[in-house]
């Protein structure tokens, strides 16, 4: 309901409005970029589930000025975006799927290449939307956007382009630095249990909160070319889909097929029936039996074959 009320706010006051992905620095960074321009728009982030041309749902009902990092909505001036599952339909499109991050695309949208603030920014954005994350400041954006809900998020992307960078160092970003930190240490002693192999598939019985992204992300460092992580989320399954860039794998594959998307090297859906997911897989692979390392509530870890 706030999200109606925002993207209503912008409509009744001749707002611009923008419509960015929630759930990475990518996302963020983009949104932090449009406000930077534009610092009187309104923001509202949204998932890439959410965002679907042909349904009938609130989005719909706007014409966004500016959408970055997810699929197109029904009416959008500009978006911009990388992901090659993502179709263009945008009046003005900055789509390039072989670009690193949307918020590359978007400093190019929105003409601050000679803000030196914004460019930081972008340059850790590549770093945390390609896995490739070198810089302490990279590891921060990307923790402090993990570890805010939904309006610590948008509070966030306001600061970043206020205060650039240095808006990192606010105490209450901080906290979700510090959680997000937290969550992934327990993310390598999970990864530590596991068995890599070259196409390496985990299933949880339970969500026990960890970065099951950044689960495949080491996984891929420890040798394996193809991962797939199943994890049970609000009465469905969430599958985590990951190759190597140098195989000849590509996640976007299964991803699409089960009703999602993303890139070659990481993409994701949601699906009702795990069941589903394991004859998609068999069916990329090519295989009639699925090797699945299964770890329980309790971190113990057992195969199973299906």
């Amino acid at each position: 309901m706030h999200r109606l009320l925002q993207a209503l706010k912008a409509k009744i006051l001749g707002k611009k409005l923008a419509l960015s992905h929630e759930e990475d620095a990518d996302g963020i960074v983009s949104a932090a970029l449009f406000l930077r321009k534009y610092p009187e728009a309104i923001l509202v982030l949204g998932r890439p589930q959410e965002i679907r041309r042909d349904k009938l749902n609130w989005i719909n009902l706007f014409t966004w000025d500016f959408v970055a990092d997810l699929p197109c909505p029904k009416k959008a001036k500009i978006r911009v975006d990388h992901h090659k599952t993502n179709t263009p339909c945008a009046e003005i499109e900055y789509y390039d799927p072989e670009a690193p991050c949307a918020a590359i695309l978007a400093l190019k949208a929105l003409k601050l290449e000679n803000d030196p603030e914004m460019v930081r920014l972008v340059k850790l954005a590549i770093q945390t939307d390609t896995a490739n994350i070198k810089e302490d400041d990279a590891w921060d954006l990307n923790d402090a956007v993990k570890g805010a809900g939904y309006k610590g998020r948008l509070w966030l992307a306001q600061a970043l382009a206020r205060e650039g960078l240095s808006a990192l160092k606010n105490d209450r970003v901080k906290k979700w630095i510090e959680k997000n930190r937290r969550r992934r240490e327990k993310t390598e002693k999970i990864a530590a249990l596991i068995n890599v192999k070259e196409i390496t598939l985990i299933e949880f019985e339970k969500d026990i909160d960890i970065s099951y992204r950044g689960l495949c992300a080491i996984l891929e460092k420890r040798g394996a070319k193809f991962m797939t992580v199943i994890v049970p989320k609000d009465g469905i399954y969430r599958p985590y889909i990951g190759a190597s860039k140098d195989s000849t794998f590509d996640a976007s594959i299964v991803a699409t097929r089960l009703g999602g998307g993303g890139h070659k090297v990481a993409a994701g859906a949601r699906v009702e029936r795990k069941e589903k997911i394991y004859e998609e897989l068999k069916r990329y692979l090519r295989k009639e039996r699925l090797e699945i390392t299964v770890i329980k509530e309790n971190l113990k870890t057992l195969k199973k074959v299906v």
